[in-house]
C-alpha cells in the first residue's frame, strides 16, 4: 500500500531533534509499505496537506498533534482507532490517515500495519545481484505465485528483500521452493542478521580468532565487525599497504602475517584506484587453506569502498560457514 509521508517539525528540520530515517525506511521495507513521497517541513497548523484518495502517514511533535488533528477533523472521516494512546488512525472509505508523535518509538508503528493472517511473509538478504537481475526474478515469481507482493532495497552489492503471498505461515509450500530456487545462490541471511554479525558469530562459534591487514576500506570493515561491542575474536589489525604483484606473493604475505599474528583466520586485502575503477585483491586463510579473490568496482570512490567492504565480508562469512551446520 502506498503512503504519502509528512514530517512536520521545526526541531527535526533545524537538526535539534533526530528522526531515524534508516530505521523508518527499514520498517517500511519489512512491512511492504511503499512511500510515494516524503516531505520534511516546519509545523504549520494552517497547512493543507490532505487530499482525497491518498493514504497519509503524518509525524509531528506530540505537543502539536491534537491541534493538527482537530484542525483537519472534517477531512478525516468518522472511523477512528487509537493505538496505545499515541497513534491515531482515521479510515475514510478505505483511505487511511495515520498520525504519530515523533517522540514515540518507531516500532509502535507496527501495530498500525498488522500483517494479513492469510499471507505468508519471508525476508532475504542477498549479495551480488543488480536491480535488473532482481526485477527479472521477481517478475517471474509474480507470474507464478498467487497474491505475490514484494519490496526491496539494493545498495553496494547488498539487497534486502521482503516477499509476501497467499499462504499459511506454518507450511513449507511450493511457492517457497520457487522463491528459494530464484535466489538461493545469493542468499546470505533469511532473518535480520547482517554480514558483520554473521562473521563475528561464526568466529565465536568455531572459537577462532581473526587477524586483518587492510589498506582500502579506511577502517570501515573493522568498524562494522566491532559494531556489536565485542572484540574478543580480533587478534591483530594492521593498516598498511601490501606489495604483492602475484597470487604467489599474496600467499606469502598471508603466511607471514599468520606467523606474526598467531590468528586462526587471516584476512589480507590490497586495493588501488585506477581509470578502470577500484581494483581489489584479497586473501582469506583458514585451516591451512588460502583462498584468493579478485574484483573490480566501477563507481564513485565512496560506493566502491562500500562494495569492497561488503564483498570481503560476504566471502569471509561464506568461507567460515563452509562445511558448518548453521545454528542461525
Amino acid at each position: 500500500m502506498k503512503y504519502k509521508v509528512f514530517i512536520f517539525s521545526d526541531s527535526v528540520l533545524n537538526g535539534e531533534e533526530k528522526f531515524s530515517f534508516d530505521e523508518f525506511f527499514n520498517f517500511c521495507l519489512k512491512n511492504l509499505v511503499e512511500i510515494s513521497s516524503l516531505s520534511l517541513e516546519k509545523f504549520d497548523i494552517d497547512k493543507e496537506f490532505i487530499k482525497d484518495g491518498e493514504n497519509l502517514l503524518v509525524f509531528c511533535n506530540n505537543k502539536n498533534l491534537d491541534n493538527l488533528i482537530i484542525k483537519n477533523i472534517h477531512l478525516l472521516g468518522s472511523k477512528k482507532s487509537i493505538i496505545d494512546e499515541q497513534i491515531a488512525i482515521f479510515d475514510k472509505a478505505g483511505i487511511k490517515i495515520i498520525f504519530m508523535p515523533l517522540e514515540s518509538k518507531l516500532d509502535l508503528l507496527g501495530k498500525a500495519f498488522v500483517r494479513d493472517e492469510n499471507k505468508k511473509y519471508c525476508q532475504f538478504h542477498l549479495f551480488g545481484l543488480s536491480k535488473t537481475q532482481i526485477e527479472e526474478r521477481l517478475n517471474r515469481l509474480k507470474s507464478k505465485i498467487d497474491g505475490f507482493d514484494c519490496k526491496y532495497d539494493c545498495q553496494n552489492l547488498l539487497c534486502k528483500l521482503v516477499i509476501s503471498y497467499n499462504g499459511q505461515l506454518s507450511l513449507i509450500d511450493d511457492n517457497m521452493v520457487l522463491i528459494n530456487n530464484e535466489f538461493k545462490e545469493n542468499v546470505y541471511s533469511e532473518n535480520d542478521m547482517l554480514l558483520p554479525e554473521i562473521v563475528v558469530k561464526m568466529l565465536k562459534l568455531k572459537d577462532k580468532t581473526l587477524a586483518i591487514v587492510e589498506n582500502i576500506t579506511g577502517g570501515r570493515l573493522i568498524e562494522s565487525l566491532l559494531s556489536g561491542g565485542d572484540n574478543s575474536f580480533l587478534k591483530s589489525v594492521w593498516i598498511e599497504n601490501i606489495d604483492a604483484q602475484t597470487s604467489e606473493q599474496l600467499c606469502e604475505k598471508v603466511e607471514e602475517y599468520k606467523n606474526k599474528s598467531h590468528a586462526d583466520v587471516v584476512l589480507i586485502m590490497q586495493g588501488k584506484f585506477t581509470d578502470e575503477g577500484l581494483l581489489l585483491n584479497f586473501a582469506i586463510s583458514e585451516n591451512e587453506e588460502i583462498h584468493i579473490y579478485k574484483s573490480t568496482f566501477k563507481a564513485d570512490k565512496n560506493s566502491s569502498i562500500e562494495m569492497a567492504k561488503n564483498a570481503i565480508l560476504y566471502h569471509l562469512a561464506k568461507k567460515l560457514r563452509q562445511n558448518q551446520v548453521m545454528p542461525f
